[in-house]
């Protein structure tokens, strides 16, 4: 496997006080294609705490986004996906996620979350998000976010991948760039990932750790994915954030 992969969701401090679930959720694989080169694909959903169903929704976001995702890259082999194939994509997420919410006969809007979206393929690197929470690439140890933060119009509030109008909020970027190292998190963590006052990355926050990642093996990266869920609830962490908390971490490698 070329990519590293470290990443962990853990319950905010302001859900355990509710006795709420971890409302987010998080998928990050290396994949193969029929050409036999690894792609890194990285999803992370944050489930609305207004909806009945967030976690639920986040985890179905991520997991047929992924399954889009490989059917895109099956279908169209080196060909990178366009804008307008991932507003396919998410068009097509949000009526499986709406046939959910039939069954289960309540407003779609109930199942409400945010996504982001990295496929970085060896021709190629694409990036998506509805919503906030935040994608960091580093090249070179020259780190660079990708999207600011959709907060919407108003503070606290964000736009959802369960939105009618969710195509009109998403942001996407495609590049012939082969990102070596990549961070997507949710919103739990933009205080601490990011400078607000020059909208740049904290570049501090990401490094120890994808230091360790990189001089990594595979197997390692399971014991240090349970190390980084202890590290995302510890009181250092917890004393600046209440709220739920993703971090998904890769770092390439040819061996």
């Amino acid at each position: 496997m070329n990519w590293r992969i470290v990443s962990a969701s853990v319950v905010g401090t302001a859900h355990q006080s509710r006795n709420e679930i971890c409302q987010d959720c998080h998928i990050a694989v290396n994949w193969k294609g029929a050409d036999e080169k690894e792609s890194l694909i990285a999803l992370v959903a944050d489930g609305a705490g207004s909806a009945q169903f967030a976690k639920l929704g986040a985890e179905l976001a991520c997991q047929e986004g992924k399954c889009l995702l490989e059917e895109l890259l099956a279908t169209n082999h080196v060909i990178p996906p366009t804008h307008e194939d991932i507003q396919k994509l998410i068009r097509e997420l949000s009526s499986r996620i709406n046939h959910h919410a039939n069954i289960a006969q309540v407003p779609i809007r109930e199942y409400a979350c945010t996504l982001l979206i990295a496929l970085i393929h060896p021709q190629f690197s694409l990036f998506a998000q509805i919503g906030d929470g935040g994608i960091v690439v580093a090249q070179d140890s020259v780190f660079e976010l990708i999207f600011w933060p959709d907060n919407g119009e108003y503070a606290n509030e964000t736009h959802f991948l369960t939105d009618s109008d969710a195509v009109n909020y998403l942001q996407f970027l495609s590049t012939e760039t082969h990102y070596s190292e990549i961070a997507l998190f949710s919103d739990g963590l933009q205080r601490l990932a990011l400078l607000y006052e020059n909208r740049s990355v904290y570049t501090p926050f990401f490094t120890p750790m994808l230091t360790v990642i990189r001089q990594s093996t595979p197997e390692l990266c399971t014991m240090l994915s349970t190390q980084l869920a202890a590290f995302l609830s510890s009181s250092r962490i917890n004393e600046r954030t209440d709220d739920d908390k993703t971090l998904v971490l890769a770092s390439y490698t040819e061996n």
